[in-house]
């Protein structure tokens, strides 16, 4: 009995830093529209098979960059003080994951 308490307590303390989790991933895609938009000003006449790889490229390197932080942050999160792992990501990233665009899921 104590064991499945355990186990349904992490899981439940692991849930609470989605919407965290959420709120970096859309930032991030925030950032990379941004900056990708920046790109199309700076070179317009960079189109077509060039342009669909530097846009796959950007997107990759921000999701490996993040894969690690967010995964470990999720792990972490399962321990009886895992929410300040989750309080330093919104501190360190100035994130508000009550936001309602950092609510909707957000796949780089």
């Amino acid at each position: 009995m104590a064991e499945e308490l355990e186990t349904f307590l992490s899981a439940e303390r692991a849930a609470r830093v989605t919407p965290t989790v959420v709120a970096l991933r859309s930032k991030a895609a925030e950032v990379v529209e941004a900056e990708l938009g920046r790109l199309t000003m700076r070179l317009p006449e960079l189109e077509g098979r060039a342009r669909d790889e530097v846009e796959q490229t950007v997107r990759r390197v921000v999701d490996k960059l993040l894969h690690e932080p967010t995964v470990r942050v999720k792990r972490l999160a399962t321990s009886p003080a895992g929410d300040h792992y989750a309080e330093a990501l919104r501190e360190l990233f100035d994130l508000d994951p009550k936001k309602p665009e950092a609510v909707r899921r957000v796949d780089l």
